[in-house]
C-alpha cells in the first residue's frame, strides 16, 4: 500500500508521526518514570520519617539537658539563699539596710533576684531590701507559699509565678531555718525577663523555641515570643511519662513538641522546632533525595526523549518499507487478477470489433461497382459510421477501465458511490465470465447508503477478488446475491455465492498471503490477503461466514462519508 498500512483515510505523514511520538512517548513513560516515581515516593517518605524521628529525638535531647541545666540554675538560687541564712554577719537583729548588702551579693551571683526580705514568725515581714516601698505592714501569713513553707520537713520552696502584693508577675523562693524557738525565712523575688533570657543561653536555643508551664497548662517562662506569663499555653504536658514526645496537628493548631519535667518545681520545659513556622510560611526546602531525584527524573527525561525519537524514526522507516512492500504486493495481484480476466476482457473486446469489421464489410460492398444494382436504394453511410463510431468507444471505455485497474499509483481517498463500483465490477469487468458462468447475479442495494470514503481502484479489486472466488466456488454455475445495508452507521457489503464452502480449517488461512484452495495454477494466494489489508487500511472491517455445502458470505464493513 502506498502512504502508510496504519494511517487512516486522509490521514498525513506529519500527522502519523505526531501519532507516533506521542503513543511511544508514552509507553516509555509508563515504562521508566512510574517506577522511578514510585521509588521517589517510597524514599522520600522514609526520608521524611528519618528526618521526624530524628528530630524527635533531637528535640527530646534538648529538651533533657535544658531542663536539667534550669533545674540547677533553680537549685544555686536556693543555695543562695542559704548561704545568707549561713552567713555570720546574718542574725535576728538584721536591719534594712544590712540586708540590702546582701541583695547587692545575690545580684552578683544572678541578676534574677529583684529584692530580699527576711520573714517573721506568722508571716510578717520583719526586713526588706528591694525596689518596692511598702507604706503598711506587710503579712505573708495568708500566702500559700508561707504555710507551706511552715510545714514541718519543708525547707525551702519556689512558688509558680502570680502577681502578689506588687501586682507585677514574679516568682517568689524562699527558704527557712530553724534557729531556737522560732524559724527564720528568707525569701526573695525572681524575675521571669531575667529567667526567660537565661532560658535563650541554654545549649541549643537558637535551633528551638522554650517555654515553662505548670501541670495545668498556665504559661510560667516563655523564651520565643510563645505567650505570655499567667496565659494558657499551647501545651500541656502528660504528667507521665517525666521525658516525652507529643505529636502536634493541624486541627489542634499546636506544633510538634517536647518537654521534660523539672525536679525543683512542679514545671515541664517544653522545647518546639524553631523551623516549625517557617516552615508553614514559606515554601518546603527541597530534601537532597528529592533534589537527587528530579536530576535524575531530568536525565532519564532526556534520554527518554531522544530514545523516543530514534523509535519513531526506525518506525516510520519500517512502516514506509512496509508500505512500499504491500504496495508490490498488491499490484501483483491486480496483475493476477488481469491474467485471470484476459479471456473475459478478449471476449468484451471482440463484440465491438465484430460490429467494427461488419459495418466495414457492408460499407466496402456498397462502394464496388460489380456489385451495385440500379434498383438498389442508397446506402445510409452515417448509420453505418454511427455504428461503427460506438464500437470503437465501447472498445476504448473497456480498455480504460482496465488500465485504470491496473495502473501502480498513489492511492485517492475521495467520496464514491459503492453501487457504481460494484456495477462496474458486476458488468464491465466481469459481465461477460458471469454470462458464459452461467452465474445468476441478484443484486439488493440500500440507497440509504449516499457514499463512503476510499479509494476507488483498491475497491474494485477487493470487489473482483471477491466475485472472481464466488466463480471459482461454482464452477457448474450458481446464484450469486450482491447486497448493500446499513450495520452500525456503517456500509455494509456482502457477496454470497451458492458454491461449495468451506471448512472450518480451511477458514482459519483464508486471509493468509499465498493460501489458495485452487488447484495448482489456478491462484496466487493473494486476493483475499490484499484485500483485508486494503479494507483494513480503509478503517473497515472483513469478515466471512460459510460451511461446506452452503456456500459463503463476504462482508465488506466500510466508514461512511459523513463519518
Amino acid at each position: 500500500m502506498p502512504e502508510s498500512s496504519e494511517k487512516g483515510p486522509g490521514s498525513t505523514g506529519e500527522q502519523r508521526s505526531r501519532e507516533l511520538f506521542w503513543q511511544t512517548l508514552g509507553r516509555l513513560v509508563l515504562l521508566y518514570f512510574v517506577p522511578l516515581i514510585l521509588l521517589a515516593v517510597f524514599f522520600q517518605l522514609q526520608y521524611r520519617n528519618v528526618q521526624r524521628d530524628s528530630l524527635r529525638a533531637h528535640l527530646q535531647g534538648l529538651a533533657e539537658h535544658q531542663a536539667r541545666t534550669f533545674d540547677l540554675f533553680l537549685r544555686e538560687r536556693l543555695v543562695n539563699l542559704g548561704n545568707i541564712l549561713g552567713d555570720p554577719r546574718f542574725g535576728a537583729d538584721t536591719t534594712w539596710r544590712d540586708l540590702s548588702s546582701f541583695l547587692d551579693e545575690l545580684r552578683r551571683a544572678s541578676d534574677a533576684f529583684v529584692d530580699l526580705g527576711v520573714v517573721g514568725t506568722g508571716g510578717a515581714l520583719v526586713a526588706y531590701a528591694g525596689p518596692v516601698r511598702y507604706t503598711a505592714p506587710v503579712s505573708y501569713g495568708e500566702e500559700p507559699w508561707f504555710r507551706e513553707l511552715s510545714a514541718p520537713g519543708t525547707t525551702s520552696v519556689i512558688t509558680a509565678i502570680y502577681l502578689g502584693f506588687r501586682d507585677k508577675p514574679h516568682f517568689t523562693i524562699a527558704v527557712r531555718r530553724d534557729q531556737g524557738p522560732s524559724p527564720v525565712i528568707l525569701r526573695a523575688a525572681l524575675s521571669p525577663e531575667r529567667l526567660s533570657e537565661y532560658l535563650t543561653t541554654l545549649e541549643g536555643a537558637t535551633e528551638v523555641k522554650a517555654a515553662v508551664v505548670n501541670g495545668t497548662g498556665v504559661l510560667q517562662l516563655s523564651a520565643s515570643r510563645m505567650g505570655e506569663p499567667l496565659e494558657a499555653s499551647l501545651f500541656t504536658p502528660p504528667a507521665t511519662p517525666r521525658r516525652g514526645f507529643v505529636a502536634g496537628g493541624r486541627d489542634s493548631g499546636r506544633p510538634d513538641y517536647a518537654y521534660a519535667w523539672l525536679t525543683e518545681t512542679p514545671w515541664a520545659l517544653v522545647v518546639v522546632d524553631a523551623r516549625s513556622e517557617a516552615d508553614a510560611a514559606v515554601p518546603v526546602v527541597l530534601s537532597r533525595p528529592l533534589l537527587a531525584s528530579l536530576g535524575v527524573f531530568l536525565f532519564v527525561g532526556v534520554v527518554i526523549l531522544v530514545r523516543t525519537r530514534q523509535v519513531v524514526g526506525r518506525q516510520l522507516a519500517v512502516e514506509q518499507h512496509e508500505a512500499e512492500l504491500s504496495g508490490q504486493l498488491v499490484h501483483a495481484a491486480k496483475l493476477a487478477s488481469v491474467g485471470e480476466l484476459a479471456s473475459g476482457i478478449a471476449h468484451e473486446i471482440n463484440n465491438p470489433l465484430a460490429v467494427i469489421a461488419e459495418e466495414v464489410g457492408v460499407l466496402k460492398d456498397s462502394l464496388d461497382p460489380e456489385l451495385a444494382d440500379e434498383d438498389d436504394e442508397p446506402v445510409d453511410l452515417a448509420e453505418h459510421l454511427d455504428a461503427i463510431h460506438d464500437a470503437v468507444f465501447r472498445c476504448r471505455d473497456i480498455t480504460r477501465k482496465l488500465l485504470t485497474f491496473v495502473r501502480h499509483g498513489e492511492v485517492k481517498v475521495q467520496i464514491h458511490d459503492v453501487h457504481d463500483i460494484l456495477d462496474e465490477v458486476l458488468d464491465v469487468l466481469l459481465g461477460n465470465e458471469l454470462a458464459i458462468s452461467n452465474v445468476l447475479v441478484e443484486r439488493s442495494y440500500d440507497r440509504g447508503i449516499t457514499g463512503i470514503l476510499t479509494d476507488r481502484n483498491q475497491l474494485a479489486q477487493v470487489f473482483v477478488n471477491l466475485v472472481k472466488n464466488a466463480l471459482d466456488a461454482m464452477p457448474g454455475g450458481g446464484r450469486l446475491r450482491v447486497t448493500t445495508h446499513l450495520e452500525d452507521g456503517q456500509a455494509a457489503i456482502s457477496i454470497k455465492d451458492s458454491g461449495c464452502g468451506m471448512s472450518p480449517e480451511q477458514l482459519e488461512k483464508i486471509f493468509m498471503p499465498f493460501y489458495t484452495t485452487k488447484d495448482p495454477g489456478r491462484g496466487t494466494g493473494l486476493g483475499l490477503s490484499v484485500s483485508y489489508t486494503i479494507i483494513r487500511d480503509f478503517g473497515g472491517a472483513f469478515y466471512v461466514v460459510s460451511a461446506p455445502g452452503k456456500g459463503s458470505t463476504f462482508t465488506v464493513k466500510l466508514p461512511l462519508a459523513a463519518a
